[in-house]
């Protein structure tokens, strides 16, 4: 078997991803859901890069696609799509957030003339 440039560059990024994602769950900078999230993620992209047609064809069986190709973009789409509608989400979330703390410290303000 002849192993291509991007079975061994894959995992390489990835390792090197989850070590920084490591750190930075560590570090106190994302939850333990995110780090989980996206090691999978990368956990993921590593398998399918080293073992392409064992992880890849049974996807395509279950799924009903001829091809096993199409299965894997279709399935990676299916997850980043939901994966940006969940950061919507939660950008919409934050955005409420911020919008209620900018009123709330503009009202509390010594600065400001107070309503009547």
């Amino acid at each position: 078997m002849k192993i291509e440039i991007y079975q061994w560059l894959v995992p390489t990024i990835v390792l090197v991803f989850l070590i920084r994602l490591s750190l930075q769950y560590f570090h106190g900078q994302r939850s333990l859901v995110n780090t989980l999230l996206w090691a999978i993620t990368g956990l993921f992209a590593a398998s399918l890069a080293v073992i392409p047609d064992q992880i890849s064809y049974p996807i395509a069986e279950k799924l009903g696609f001829k091809s096993n190709i199409n299965a894997v973009i279709f399935v990676g789409l299916g997850i980043s799509l939901a994966l940006n509608y969940i950061q919507s989400i939660r950008i919409n979330q934050l955005d409420r957030r911020l919008t209620e703390l900018v009123r709330k410290i503009a009202k509390d303000s010594p600065y400001l003339p107070k309503e009547k």
